[in-house]
């Protein structure tokens, strides 16, 4: 025999089985992920995959590239177009600040003359 249910406990049940769906895609896209997500502000000396927003065309990828070696922290940067990413080395004797990556993007709107705006989506460590 069922028994009765109280509003409340029928409510949360509801909300657990709505929440759930959610919280398997969002597992699924972290499992799909190369490495864990991290809010950098440094970088320390490594190899970083880099996230990138707003390129129109290859041009704007070649200025950020372009933008990012200029960098005295920088021994070499890549960017990808189609990927909507790049990757950065940055040097064994230097920390890259993340606030001066930005600033070359900046800097890349205004070489690519485009009218492109460039966003850091997430940044992520390459062991």
């Amino acid at each position: 025999m069922l028994m009765p249910m109280r509003r409340s406990a029928f409510v949360l049940l509801l909300l657990a089985a709505a929440a759930a769906p959610a919280a398997l895609a969002t597992a699924a896209r972290a499992a799909d992920a190369p490495g864990p997500a991290v809010s950098y502000r440094e970088l320390p000396p490594g190899r970083y995959s880099l996230e990138l927003r707003g390129m129109i065309c290859t041009v704007c990828a070649r200025a950020i590239a372009a933008e990012w070696a200029k960098l005295p922290e920088i021994a070499k940067a890549s960017v990808d177009y189609h990927a909507e990413s790049g990757v950065i080395d940055v040097r064994l004797d230097r920390t890259l600040q993340v606030s001066v990556l930005r600033k070359a993007l900046r800097r890349a709107e205004k070489v690519s003359n485009l009218g492109a705006r460039f966003s850091l989506a997430e940044i992520r460590y390459i062991p």
